[in-house]
């Protein structure tokens, strides 16, 4: 049985769209009918993904619009000038995903500082970011729905892995925090927790080769497609009852590490 979704006439941002979960999030949105903002630092990668999607019958365009910003170092004047961009050609959107975030081993006694400040401020700092902005009345509609991503590592956390499973475990707590508030635009909040994801970020991760790492994926290790479908039932209108809630999409590889 195929689950498919209609998202015609619907506005959304992606953010991480070049690569992995966000790119696959975009592409299933677009083809789903929706006009989805996809938000990266790699234009190319962007382009390509623009010229990839499905072409609006009415606009004779794609569904995808694509800008350049680094999560990191983006200031409160260029969120909103991308959000602003995209509203004036669309209209107002129906929510967002939040998918950047980098990956790195940080041993207690021998860690990269700016590495791990890094980590915090790509995961943590630029979806609050992210959340603030999207979320305000003139670029959102009321009843809008969002995503950010967080992982097992906020619950399992792994040596050498602190501020990567810190990053995460905030993100947890941030989405308790801002569903509260969101609900007054009767928007709501929800994140996401995969264990290893086949994407590019961890394909030259020898960590993630590990027999051990393996076994504890029950049903092996997910695919960024796999994390879609999960992501797209919590942006559509079957998930209008749910927020401030963390949901798991890994594998069992939460049973699996107890087996």
């Amino acid at each position: 049985m195929n689950v498919t979704f209609d998202f015609g006439g619907k506005n959304f941002v992606v953010v991480g769209a070049s690569s992995g979960i966000g790119r696959q999030v975009a592409l299933e949105l677009s083809q789903s009918g929706a006009n989805v903002l996809a938000v990266g630092r790699n234009l190319e990668r962007l382009d390509a993904l623009r010229k990839s999607s499905p072409i609006s019958l009415i606009k004779q365009s794609s569904r995808i619009f694509v800008e350049q910003l680094d999560v990191t170092t983006a200031t409160a004047d260029e969120w909103n000038s991308v959000l602003e961009n995209f509203t004036r050609s669309v209209g107002k959107i129906n929510g967002g995903v939040y998918t950047a975030g980098i990956w790195g081993l940080t041993p207690l006694n021998a860690f990269d500082t700016e590495l791990a400040r890094k980590i915090f401020e790509t995961s943590f700092w630029g979806a609050v970011n992210f959340v603030q902005t999207t979320s305000r009345r003139k670029f959102a509609n009321e009843s809008s729905s969002f995503v950010v991503m967080s992982s097992v590592a906020a619950d399992f956390a792994g040596k050498s892995l602190f501020a990567y499973s810190a990053a995460k475990a905030a993100i947890q707590a941030a989405v308790k925090s801002f569903a509260a508030e969101l609900v007054r635009g009767k928007h709501r909040i929800n994140s996401i927790a995969p264990a290893f994801v086949q994407t590019e970020m961890m394909q030259n991760e020898m960590y993630v080769e590990s027999e051990e790492i393996l076994s504890r994926h029950l049903l092996g290790i997910s695919s960024p497609f796999d994390v879609a479908g999960m992501i797209l039932f919590l942006l559509s209108e079957r998930a209008a009852r749910i927020t401030g809630q963390n949901f798991f999409v890994d594998g069992g590889y939460v049973v699996g590490s107890f087996a």
